[in-house]
């Protein structure tokens, strides 16, 4: 799937642009508001793309100097030039800078689409290593998604040696730093968002808590007001600098199916859907997966974590499954020594009862992330479902 970046000063152009691109094929497009003269404050981005779509109203000296340097920086990244009634000149100075293709505005459809099938045709990915996107999401509230999330990314750390990021995406009081550490978070996504025109690795690394030696949590909103703030083109933004500096990163989703979820869960090479062998848990989970599975993700990209299993007058295992349509991939006991412990000192499980049934499964779990069998990651070049562009050109308008 090519990973699209769009370019442009005018809201409504950029928009436009996002639209024709998701109408015209299988493509994942990224928004930058923008003019030519920030373009090194997004390197991350640039880097993260495979196709810079720029829309720009005119094309001058200043403009033609700009795009040339761009070439010159990022001469592997295929670029298309959207501009109102480029003449030969501008075409021949295009062409001469490495512009791959001219497109007049307002844009052609069917044009956009023979461009962007040229540019795929000829498409060699890049050479950088990005972090392993997990996306961890609650059938329902109460079921301890924000503790395997948090812990799950503290096992793979120490146990694997891998650089891990834990986002708290949570919108309703996020909590999550707080689960395995008792350090007060410098800054939270939303502040982030408010300030995106700072985002670097620097900036982000400024801005996280550090568990423990490459383990670190963005903490989440902490109410649902400031979570207003977090918007999918600025989370794009955060994770492309993210995923240049981490092995892996889990985002703790909640229970919310909105354009800004769809958006990671789009780029996750998991979803795991937590859930407890409770009654509660059928419906809202039968819900949840038959929603993912609406959305087309791969039978394997989505995998079923039963949580606090081997209570008492708990639901037999096969009989979740068969309510949920699919095998538990994962079954993590119910062990409250071991949990109320490490939450009530603000640790993680593994550094406090590192010999625990609750320790043991997590590693189970971060054992088959970390070392991925020899087929690889499973594609993220799922088909785009008619519920998903709908979803998305809602937000977009």
């Amino acid at each position: 799937m090519l990973k699209i970046l769009i370019a442009s000063e005018n809201t409504e152009r950029l928009t436009e642009i996002s639209r024709l691109c998701a109408a015209v094929g299988n493509f994942r497009a990224m928004s930058l508001q923008e003019g030519l003269a920030r373009f090194p404050l997004h390197a991350s981005r640039l880097r993260m793309a495979d196709l810079l779509i720029v829309e720009l109203p005119d094309l001058g000296p200043a403009q033609m100097l700009s795009i040339e340097a761009l070439r010159q920086q990022h001469s592997d990244l295929p670029c298309i030039l959207v501009t109102q009634a480029p003449g030969p000149d501008v075409l021949i100075k295009a062409m001469r800078a490495g512009i791959r293709d001219v497109l007049s505005w307002p844009l052609d459809k069917a044009q956009l689409a023979e461009a962007l099938k040229r540019v795929e045709a000829t498409h060699v990915p890049r050479t950088h290593e990005a972090a392993q996107v997990i996306s961890v999401i609650s059938c329902k509230g109460g079921v301890g998604t924000s503790f395997v999330t948090a812990n799950l990314g503290d096992t793979i750390a120490r146990q694997h040696g891998k650089r891990v990021l834990v986002v708290d995406l949570n919108r309703h009081f996020g909590d999550l730093t707080h689960i395995v550490s008792d350090k007060t978070p410098p800054s939270t996504l939303p502040d982030i968002c408010g300030q995106i025109e700072r985002m670097d690795a620097a900036f982000l690394d400024a801005c996280l808590v550090h568990v423990d030696s490459g383990f670190d949590v963005l903490a989440g909103a902490t109410d649902p007001v400031k979570a207003t703030m977090i918007q999918k083109d600025k989370l794009e933004w955060i994770l492309s600098v993210a995923q240049l500096n981490y092995d892996f990163i889990l985002f703790d989703m909640g229970q919310n199916i909105d354009p800004l979820s769809i958006g990671v869960l789009d780029q996750s090479e998991r979803i795991y859907v937590v859930a407890e062998p409770a009654v509660a848990c059928g419906r809202p989970g039968r819900r949840m997966l038959d929603i993912l599975r609406a959305l087309h993700y791969p039978a394997g990209k989505i995998q079923l974590v039963l949580n606090r299993t081997g209570r008492k007058n708990e639901v037999p295992r096969a009989t979740m499954e068969e309510i949920f349509g699919m095998k538990v991939a994962f079954a993590l006991p119910d062990d409250p020594s071991a949990v109320d412990e490490a939450v009530s000192h603000g640790e993680p499980v593994g550094k406090l009862s590192r010999r625990s049934a609750i320790t043991k499964a997590l590693q189970a779990m971060a054992a088959q992330l970390a070392t991925p069998p020899e087929t690889g990651r499973h594609s993220k070049a799922d088909a785009v479902s008619p519920l998903r562009r709908l979803m998305l050109r809602t937000k977009s308008t």
